[in-house]
């Protein structure tokens, strides 16, 4: 969508080709990012934005366990033993049996978290402090570094040339297997055919549980009509939420003369005038206006993370 920047870095942009095998972010980079997440979350509670479809379903586990406790959601009856509560009779079907029968409850689970991380090629830009696949990927650490606190189970879906799937981790130790899953390099830039978002999300829409949460964390460039009716599908049974990370130069060229942006493939070179800037910005501003307009049409407020934001902006949503 943002097919103009998508094409070209800034000629004083890190070059890709110095970094081919080595990990996204350095150990240094990572080291510094469980200081600043542990800064974040010093002094205060987790707090998770409640997940209303959680309520609606039975939260997943590994075993469908039974509990005779109420609010449980109501699973079978099987023949009345002595000491079962009187209060769990099922009096209807005693009624027309009677036999005595006991009410039998599944019992809720905990509430797991995927993660839908962008690796792609779009993802591989940036202009200042991170590209933006690196910041995506410490937006990863932030949620997976919540999730281990809380002790929840989550997985980590990475889309890059192929789609990759992690185990899914629980407790201690989830945030470091995470992020050394996330952190493996990028395949070459002049692979053809990468994953589809839409692909993706068709396939957590027929895996995914009910009342589990998604958190997709990308620059959305190939958003469409159809990732809407797929997002606003998930929607129905599942929380989703959208960290949509960005570049500032993708809303605002820097006000200088002679700009040049150069190809990902470094042979075509581009002149940007100031006009051209102006221009350039007024679309810029109209087309993350729209993406922020279609996603609100479906019930998802995305949230802006951009490559020079701290991650403390996303303990506020």
């Amino acid at each position: 969508m943002i097919s103009f920047l998508q094409r070209f870095f800034y000629s004083s942009s890190w070059v890709p080709n110095k970094r081919v095998n080595l990990p996204i972010l350095s150990a240094d980079e990572v080291d510094s990012l469980g200081l600043e997440l542990a800064n974040i979350f010093s002094g205060k509670g987790l707090k998770v934005l409640v997940n209303p479809k959680a309520s609606e379903s039975i939260k997943q586990g590994e075993q469908a366990s039974r509990y005779l406790g109420s609010g449980m959601e109501y699973d079978e009856s099987r023949d009345y033993q002595l000491g079962d509560e009187v209060r769990r009779i099922n009096w209807r079907l005693m009624a027309r049996t009677g036999k005595a029968y006991t009410k039998l409850f599944l019992e809720e689970r905990q509430e797991s978290w995927t993660i839908l991380l962008d690796k792609r090629q779009s993802m591989r830009f940036g202009t200042r402090q991170f590209l933006k696949v690196q910041q995506a990927i410490r937006a990863m650490g932030f949620f997976s570094w919540q999730a281990e606190k809380l002790g929840l189970p989550v997985e980590l879906i990475c889309m890059d040339k192929q789609i990759k799937t992690s185990p899914a981790y629980q407790g201690k130790g989830s945030f470091r297997h995470l992020i050394a899953f996330a952190n493996t390099a990028c395949p070459p830039l002049n692979v053809k055919q990468e994953s589809s978002l839409n692909d993706e999300l068709i396939i957590c829409q027929k895996k995914m549980q009910a009342g589990s949460r998604l958190i997709l964390i990308s620059d959305l460039h190939d958003l469409d009509d159809k990732t809407i009716e797929l997002l606003a599908a998930l929607q129905q049974k599942i929380m989703v939420k959208i960290v949509l990370v960005f570049d500032e130069a993708e809303k605002f060229l820097p006000a200088m003369s002679g700009l040049k942006l150069q190809a990902i493939n470094g042979e075509e070179v581009i002149n940007i005038s100031t006009k051209q800037a102006a221009n350039y910005e007024q679309w810029a501003e109209q087309y993350f206006n729209n993406l922020t307009t279609k996603l609100s049409s479906i019930g998802i407020k995305p949230l802006y993370l951009s490559t020079v934001n701290s991650l403390n902006i996303l303990s506020l949503r």
